[in-house]
């Protein structure tokens, strides 16, 4: 039996393979009007979840990114830190309820890998969602494969 793995996936992914299904241009999108970014940071400007904000950017090829831009404590150092969601490529075509949305899956994704590097059990981080290069996994360990975690060593690889 394989082990059990918690998912710390949002649903951001299935919402852009739906748009770029249904969408008549071809993606990723370069070129956006000056109008047509304005409507985005006008929604975006009218979002907010703690003081995280929505940001855009454009990419040298021109295709337009939307990012969560926050300061975070540092999972191993605890020193503050920028940090930037993964960066999503935006379309015209996206009304603004997508786009919110959008920015809502991206905070989802964001708590639940900022919820895994703090959960700890007796002292070790036990779901720690980095690879050892730093790069984040988007799956953890389940508990549920070992025989009682609770009473045993947890391995403190990731002391808090």
């Amino acid at each position: 039996m394989s082990s059990p793995k918690i998912r710390l996936l949002a649903g951001w992914r299935q919402a852009m393979a739906e748009h770029k299904a249904s969408c008549s241009r071809s993606h990723p999108v370069v070129g956006m009007t000056h109008e047509e970014l304005e409507r985005i940071r006008q929604v975006l400007g009218k979002i907010s979840y703690r003081d995280w904000k929505a940001i855009i950017s454009i990419n040298p090829q021109g295709e337009v990114l939307l990012q969560l831009d926050s300061i975070v404590p540092d999972s191993i150092t605890g020193q503050p830190v920028v940090n930037r969601s993964m960066p999503l490529s935006l379309c015209q075509e996206m009304s603004d309820g997508f786009i919110i949305d959008l920015v809502f899956e991206l905070v989802k994704e964001y708590e639940m890998h900022e919820a895994a590097e703090r959960f700890s059990l007796g002292g070790a981080r036990v779901y720690f969602p980095h690879r050892p290069d730093g790069m984040p996994l988007f799956e953890v360990p389940s508990m549920r494969s070992r025989a009682n975690p609770a009473s045993s060593d947890t391995g403190k690889a990731h002391p808090e």
